[in-house]
């Protein structure tokens, strides 16, 4: 029997909260690194600007997740934290955003290996597609 106290029910359907603008934050995120793409040198390659825009989609991803981890408590050990979505009224709910901009990112990925061959590989839209699939799923 589960209580509303008890740690495993709290996380349960909590995270992502249901004010967040999922959808739209994974929009925006396409058109952030669309238009950091689009507004390169049109000198530099496709694939050149892909890794310009895919080491800072890096960059703010572990910026991110750091700034994530020194406002949150960190334990490795709560299976419910990692693989749960977090706990409710914590900061575990902030990770969303990131997520959403990761998707974003990875679906604009997509896109742009569609539209640039230089920028295609098999193994490079596998990839994509199976992460995207996972973390819009997740």
């Amino acid at each position: 029997m589960l209580f509303d106290d008890d740690v495993r029910a709290q996380y349960l359907g909590t995270n992502p909260s249901s004010d967040v603008p999922i959808s739209l934050l994974i929009i925006i995120s396409i058109a952030f690194n669309s238009l950091i793409f689009f507004f390169l040198p049109s000198s530099i390659t496709p694939l050149i600007k892909s890794y310009i825009v895919s080491t800072i989609h890096a960059c703010v991803s572990v910026l991110a997740v750091c700034i994530f981890y020194l406002h949150s408590t960190v334990d490795l050990t709560q299976v419910n934290r990692i693989l749960g979505g977090g706990l409710k009224g914590t900061n575990d709910e902030m990770i969303t955003y990131s997520v959403c901009y990761s998707a974003g990112y990875f679906i604009y990925d997509i896109i742009i290996m569609l539209l640039f061959k230089s920028v295609r590989s098999s193994s490079a839209l596998v990839h994509h597609v199976l992460l995207t699939a996972g973390t819009t799923s997740g």
